[in-house]
């Protein structure tokens, strides 16, 4: 999730500045990845292993062992225009110009500490406090969760507002973010929970008579329920129920006057279940 608010409030404090001194080099950043949640980092520990992908952690939700879930963490993208093409969404993470090695010294000079020097898996959008080490094991020995590690942020004032960001879902548990992250994992895109170019251009056509079976159609019938479209069971098979509840988001939310029970790829339905439009 984006909510810079449900960090560790030295982290706000200090990606506040980050912000402020790349700004006075020219370099201009954005936040994306902040506290991240259990089911956020198992949709992410999947890629590459359960779900197509590229493995991009070796930290399972279950086990805390993101510095993401303990809110130490926080992930920059470049918000620039870098190949100067007159659009800066497909530059969010261009280092072609050794803009994330610049944003890692300046991050560095100000007390943080950059996940591009890391060499198991080099994660250069990854700025983290330092005071509990390079990952999450001392933090764990000692407070056991994260949410008995924030009781201790200014005296517990944090704890309910942060706590309240983990689990700030949908009605049936099942937030926009989580759905997006899943999405990617089943359609090959890289897993950020950013839905972008690449999420929308990966998408596939699913309905009662194409890809009907395909991984993806998991989470857009968890998505499609948690808005009050029932899709019945998740079964990860478009059937009747699944055609029905597509129909009812076509014409409740997107006004289509042509009910087809598809979701077209890279189309306008994708769009506004992804958030894009």
């Amino acid at each position: 999730m984006r909510d810079i608010t449900a960090l560790h409030p030295e982290l706000q404090e200090k990606a506040a500045l980050l912000k402020e001194a790349c700004g006075k080099q020219g370099i201009f950043i954005l936040f994306s990845e902040c506290l991240r949640t259990r089911a956020e980092q198992d949709a992410l520990y999947a890629q590459g292993r359960t779900v197509p992908g590229n493995i991009v952690t070796n930290a399972k939700g279950s086990t805390y062992s993101s510095q993401h879930q303990w809110g130490i963490a926080v992930d920059f993208y470049i918000d620039m225009d870098v190949d100067g093409d007159g659009d800066k969404k497909d530059d969010a993470f261009n280092n072609a110009t050794g803009l994330f090695e610049r944003v890692g010294a300046i991050a560095k000079s100000i007390g943080l500490r950059w996940g591009g020097d890391w060499t198991s898996i080099k994660d250069r959008p990854h700025l983290y406090l330092p005071d509990w080490g390079s990952t999450a094991s001392r933090l764990k020995q000692q407070y056991g969760t994260p949410e008995q590690f924030m009781q201790t942020w200014k005296d517990g004032k944090v704890t309910v507002e942060a706590v309240q960001q983990v689990n700030k879902v949908s009605p049936n548990g099942y937030e926009r973010t989580q759905f997006i992250m899943e999405v990617q994992a089943a359609t090959g895109s890289k897993v950020d929970g950013k839905a972008g170019r690449e999420t929308i251009g990966n998408t596939v056509t699913v309905s009662a008579s194409e890809n009907r079976k395909h991984p993806v159609v998991v989470p857009l019938q968890k998505r499609l329920n948690s808005l009050g479209h029932d899709c019945g069971s998740v079964d990860g098979i478009a059937g009747p129920k699944f055609t029905a509840a597509v129909n009812s988001y076509q014409k409740n939310v997107l006004s289509y006057k042509n009910l087809d029970g598809e979701i077209t790829a890279g189309k306008k339905m994708w769009k506004s279940l992804l958030g894009m439009l």
